[in-house]
């Protein structure tokens, strides 16, 4: 060679040389798993995953009970709404002045219909708040009319227009309200 390369045959030698010994002899043995402990490691395997689905089931049926439970409140909010209305139309009926020649007993029959009414809400949670004379709240009244007062403080409830009601703590329809407010100064351009 007259280049000052190594023959061909030296460069196949020192390769083998650079990788090291044979990669056969290098690889452990193949280790036999005895049946045993492969079915140990399976049933561990699966009772890990057995826990993990009624883990995921027990959430599920909570979760679908809450949505269950949501529902129906919203169901029974939303009726208890529009029977509020008619509950207020029977009022405003019995608060009215009675007509000459009819009968009490009539009157009777529609206080026992909205007392009926009232009843039926009761035992669903929804029951009127009392506001007059508290101060005015945006969470639980509607403020429909003004006055001015100087007996008490301003954004004082003075008179309830429409009763509000809870259902459970919770608001289901606000209470609409006037309200009080701070009497006017009077102008100064008296002479």
């Amino acid at each position: 060679m007259k280049d000052g390369s190594a023959p061909e045959d030296e460069l196949t030698e020192v390769g083998d040389e650079a990788n090291g010994p044979d990669a056969t002899e290098l690889e452990e043995p193949l280790v036999f798993e005895e049946p045993l402990d492969a079915a140990i490691r399976e049933r561990d395997e699966l009772k890990a995953l057995v826990q993990r689905v009624q883990a995921d089931f027990v959430n599920y049926r909570n979760r679908v009970a809450v949505e269950h439970e949501e529902i129906r409140r919203s169901s029974t909010r939303r009726l208890a709404v529009r029977v509020l209305d008619s509950v207020d139309q029977f009022e405003t009926a019995l608060g009215a002045g009675r007509p000459d020649g009819v009968e009490n007993s009539w009157f009777d029959g529609f206080d026992g219909i909205r007392r009926s009414l009232l009843q039926v809400l009761s035992s669903e949670g929804i029951e009127p708040y009392e506001t007059a004379g508290d101060l005015f709240d945006p969470r639980l009244h509607e403020a429909l009319l003004t006055a001015e007062s100087d007996e008490v403080p301003a954004s004082t409830v003075l008179m309830v227009l429409r009763k509000g009601y809870k259902m459970n703590d919770e608001v289901i329809r606000v209470a609409q309200v006037q309200i009080s407010t701070a009497p006017s100064e009077p102008s100064g351009e008296e002479e």
